[in-house]
């Protein structure tokens, strides 16, 4: 016998808290990204300027990933901004913590 299939018509959209987590990687990368050019440009002389700004890029990933992984539980949504969110942010979490221990 047959499975019926169950059809829902029911609007799905995206995952608010998925495209949160998602803006935050993005924005967690470009600070990343322009910190290493800075370092590199001023010969690693940065200073407690550049680390404070590296800490708040941390920061950001986390709050991605915390955004991210909490998305999951949202009904009705699409889950394509929570699976790259969480992705992202997981693999910048990863290299600020490299970049940490490289540093102590």
């Amino acid at each position: 016998m047959a499975k019926r299939r169950m059809y829902s018509f029911a609007e799905e959209k995206h995952s608010g808290k998925g495209i949160a987590s998602t803006v935050l990687g993005v924005l967690s990368m470009i600070v990343f990204g322009v910190l290493a050019w800075l370092a590199y440009y001023m010969d690693g002389q940065g200073g407690i300027y550049l680390g404070s700004i590296g800490f708040a890029g941390m920061v950001l990933a986390v709050c991605g990933v915390v955004f991210g992984l909490t998305s999951f539980n949202e009904d009705n949504v699409r889950y394509l901004f929570s699976k790259i969110g969480s992705i992202l942010n997981g693999i910048m979490l990863a290299m600020w913590v490299f970049v940490i221990l490289l540093g102590i």
